[in-house]
């Protein structure tokens, strides 16, 4: 008899909390480590929001990265936008309501890739760069990829709301680039590169800039708000908290 009161208590406890909330498609796995954050961080908002009765409704598809980075080192944009359709439109078929694609350098394909997908789409650049102006920030540094830190998609997404982007020099660049590569995707957090990253930054800050994105969604990982002085925009969780707000609303 112990055992069913207890599940009457469990049952009385999760009663009445019957709120419809949308499935959230993530297209993940480039790399895993950052994918798991977003588990994370979705159910962590949304019981936050909803309350200890739910979890989110997530769809993941979890895509190679060895298949992700051969079609990008072909520098065949064609064949990338390609493997990325054909990897969403799973999530459409498994009933996902809308989707987030889990990587910031990923979303230079956005244009082109999610038209043909069929489902509303939440870009980690636009909201990103929306948090960097409700902020007040008008100078902000930017890490990621070198394809991030280069590419225009960031750039242009901040530069329409009259903010001045600043990325660290060419060296430093290929810095940055390697430890994601070499150590965050894989889920390798070092003292060592933490310190690397606080000198990156503290660069940045020499040349004026009033806060800094983290526009690689391995970065958080390594640097938090604690780490610095300067405003951190961490992309994953801003993506998530989209993400949940979407889900969640009528």
């Amino acid at each position: 008899m112990a055992g069913l009161g207890h599940r009457i208590i469990y049952a009385t406890h999760f009663a009445g909390h019957n709120v419809q909330h949308k499935t959230i498609g993530l297209l993940g796995g480039i790399g895993w480590a950052s994918t798991l954050e977003y588990y994370r961080l979705l159910n962590e908002m949304l019981v936050a929001r909803l309350g200890p009765a739910h979890s989110a409704r997530i769809m993941l598809v979890s895509m190679d990265q060895a298949d992700f980075v051969a079609h990008a080192a072909q520098a065949d944009s064609h064949a990338i936008e390609q493997f990325l359709v054909q990897e969403g439109r799973r999530l459409q078929g498994m009933g996902a309501d809308f989707f987030l694609l889990c990587a910031n350098g990923a979303h230079r394909f956005a244009p082109a890739v999610v038209p043909r997908i069929g489902l509303p789409f939440i870009s980690i650049v636009e909201e990103t760069a929306k948090r960097v102006r409700q902020s007040g920030v008008r100078k902000v540094g930017l890490l990621g990829v070198k394809q991030t830190m280069t590419g225009r998609f960031y750039h242009d997404a901040l530069e329409q709301r009259g903010i001045a982007t600043v990325t660290p020099d060419a060296a430093d660049q290929e810095v940055v680039h390697d430890i994601i590569y070499t150590e965050l995707v894989q889920n390798i957090v070092t003292d060592a590169s933490r310190n690397i990253f606080l000198g990156i930054i503290e660069k940045l800050r020499l040349q004026g800039v009033q806060g800094v994105i983290l526009g690689c969604t391995e970065i958080p990982l390594l640097i938090q708000q604690g780490d610095v002085d300067l405003p951190l925009f961490n992309t994953t969780a801003i993506h998530c908290e989209a993400a949940v707000a979407f889900a969640i609303a009528e």
